[in-house]
């Protein structure tokens, strides 16, 4: 493998760990158990070592809940078709991280949008 080969396929792998850890994440949250505590703190610690290891390739990984949109966000919109360029939108959840290396965005994020409450 070359070098940007090697980047391109820990950048996919990144983006899916994330989006699988987010997704169970939503999932523990709905749980009504006595085990949520201990798999939420899986997960955090989980979270954790993505980040570290990220980090450590020279990745860092961005995900944008409930924050203002702002059209030069580093993103893709998902329900672009369910808003109004004219209202006030925050960001409702992050499907995909946004991913830069060197200061440069080599992956861009997704996320669903909504009206600002």
């Amino acid at each position: 493998m070359t070098p940007s080969s090697d980047r391109e396929v820990l950048i996919k792998l990144t983006t899916e760990y994330w989006r699988l850890l987010k997704l169970t994440e939503r999932t523990v949250a709905d749980m009504q158990n006595e085990k949520t505590a201990s798999v939420a703190a899986q997960l955090r610690y989980s979270m954790s070592r993505l980040t570290t290891i990220c980090a450590e390739g020279g990745l860092k990984l961005i995900s944008y809940d409930r924050e203002p949109y702002v059209p030069n966000l580093p993103v893709t919109v998902a329900n672009s078709d369910e808003t109004d360029s004219s209202d006030e939108l925050i960001v409702e959840r992050t499907v995909e991280p946004t991913i830069i290396a060197g200061g440069q965005v080599v992956a861009m994020g997704k996320v669903f949008l909504k009206k600002r409450a």
